[in-house]
């Protein structure tokens, strides 16, 4: 998938939990919502191999839609 950060205008593309991992920690706007942190922990299980990536992915669109990125 690809998102779009609404405060810079930056599209990144997103296809491994690690780079979702990535964005989330390096590339999200200053505020931080519930959805924000689920999504952190969601990515660190599957990295770890605690959880299934699906549910990464599910967490990180739902911390998107939070943060107003559009997803594309």
């Amino acid at each position: 998938m690809r998102v779009e950060d609404p405060e810079t205008g930056i599209i990144r593309t997103v296809k491994t939990v690690r780079q979702a991992k990535t964005v989330l920690d390096r590339f999200w706007p200053a505020y931080h919502g519930s959805q924000h942190h689920r999504a952190e922990q969601a990515c660190d299980d599957a990295l770890k191999g605690k959880s299934d990536p699906t549910e990464a992915r599910r967490a990180f669109i739902a911390a998107a839609v939070e943060a107003h990125f559009h997803i594309q």
